[in-house]
């Protein structure tokens, strides 16, 4: 049954019923055409050999009598090959010479002829013997020879099927061994410049990206695992020690003041970690509209100085004074924008400065760009600062968070049909410049009462 269902004996069995139905359709063709050739060949014999006897008679009768035409007939007929028949009738029906042909199916062909003023109707007649010797030794030589074709045709369909099919059970094996413990294995790729090493070099690919996506999970959750430890150790901690002895009622509030950090700690990495992973299931909705950036901006003033202030930094505003239309989830541009200040002032030294700046230079496109005058980031880190966990807080200053921000602000670009990336710093310019390039709304699409008031606005 395994081998029924098998590519290779579906491939050789097709290409056998294939060439057999077209030998079947050629034999026939063939004998049925070769029987028709040999009867137009005979009958066109007929017809030459009885103008050539009507020519005979015609010269060679010395007189006028039925007894002379009957010699010269008769004359003629001894000249005919063996086998074959011939037969002369008067139009009173009476027979005047009849040689008859060989025992057996015959093929005749009649002519109506006048010689010396007597009608008389002529008939030869070819026995066909040697035609249907001919049509069985064709149909013999099909019957013997076609099933023997059909046979070889079958061993070497089976033979090339089995050959162009054994890189797939090479791949099929090969696949077998790969496990998730060792999913750095990869398919051997067959040098043969047809679908199957594109098949190979597909599941290659594959793999590589399934490779990738089971390093960053098992990364992820280690990492995930890592900085849910240290708080919970904190609280666990605190609330050991502050079971073992009494305390003081001021002692007991730190320790709850402790415990309340940490815990509010925790909460806000377990929900950017729901966050990310409803991202990740396509389950984090977006209410996309018509929204002002720069608007969302001025709004935010309120939040980020104030932080900046704390650390003794200065912000600087770049905003245009016209209006700049987006089609966003307003609140994920909010939480987008304080990521990316919150992350400049986690890595700016005190005195230092930050750049928030909105243009609209570029068609159709508006640029943010949030900009510090921090440490900057070594180019190696610069291909992991979107992934998550990933901190580079060696070379930036200590005391960031979990690493989940710009993962979770390039998954907000990205929902928007925009990208986000670190833009060149000049060398006499130390720090670091976020650059988030968002497609700006049509005027087109716009409902009527947002255009009068983006008019207004402008």
């Amino acid at each position: 049954m395994k081998i029924r269902r098998s590519v290779r004996f579906r491939l050789a069995l097709w290409y056998m019923v294939v060439l057999a139905l077209g030998m079947g359709v050629f034999g026939a063709s063939s004998w049925l055409v070769l029987r028709e050739v040999l009867l137009e060949n005979r009958y066109s014999a007929l017809d030459r050999r009885l103008s050539a006897l009507e020519a005979f008679l015609g010269q060679e009768m010395r007189g006028n009598s039925l007894a002379d035409l009957h010699e010269e007939v008769r004359e003629y007929s001894t000249a005919l090959p063996e086998g074959q028949g011939i037969r002369a009738t008067l139009d009173s029906g009476r027979i005047l010479f009849e040689k008859k042909a060989a025992p057996g199916e015959t093929q005749n062909r009649s002519r109506r002829v006048s010689i010396r003023g007597h009608d008389i109707e002529i008939v030869l007649e070819v026995p066909l013997l040697d035609f249907y010797r001919v049509l069985r030794t064709l149909a013999w030589v099909m019957v013997l020879v076609f099933p023997a074709v059909l046979v070889i045709a079958l061993i070497g369909g089976w033979w090339l099927a089995r050959r162009a099919l054994r890189p797939v059970g090479e791949m099929t094996r090969e696949a077998r061994n790969i496990s998730a413990l060792h999913l750095a294995a990869r398919l051997s790729v067959p040098d043969t410049g047809d679908e199957l090493q594109d098949l190979a070099i597909a599941w290659n690919q594959l793999l590589s990206r399934m490779e990738s996506a089971v390093v960053a999970v098992r990364r992820f959750t280690a990492d995930a695992a890592h900085e849910l430890r240290t708080p919970v150790t904190v609280v666990r901690t605190a609330a050991e020690l502050a079971q073992r002895h009494p305390r003081s009622p001021d002692h007991y509030r730190q320790t709850l003041a402790s415990i309340e950090h940490e815990t509010v700690q925790m909460t806000e990495l377990v929900d950017q970690l729901l966050l990310l992973a409803r991202g990740d299931a396509g389950e984090w909705t977006f209410h996309f509209d018509t929204v002002f950036v720069d608007q969302i901006l001025r709004g935010l003033r309120n939040v980020i100085v104030p932080l900046a202030e704390s650390r003794r930094m200065r912000i600087d505003w770049e905003i245009p004074a016209e209006s700049v239309m987006i089609r966003a989830d307003e609140q994920a541009i909010r939480r987008l924008v304080l990521i990316l200040a919150d992350n400049a002032i986690r890595h700016t030294p005190p005195e230092g400065r930050i750049t928030l700046r909105l243009l609209t230079h570029q068609p159709g496109e508006c640029v943010l760009e949030v900009a510090d005058t921090g440490p900057g980031i070594a180019p190696e880190h610069l291909p992991h600062i979107f992934d998550r966990f990933y901190r580079a807080d060696a070379v930036r200053s200590p005391g960031g968070g979990a690493g989940l921000g710009l993962a979770i602000a390039r998954t907000i670009v990205e929902a928007h049909r925009g990208t986000i990336h670190v833009a060149p710093q000049p060398a006499s310019a130390p720090g670091t410049c976020f650059r988030v390039t968002l497609p700006l709304a049509s005027l087109q699409n716009l409902p009527a009462e947002i255009k009068v008031h983006a008019e207004v606005r402008q």
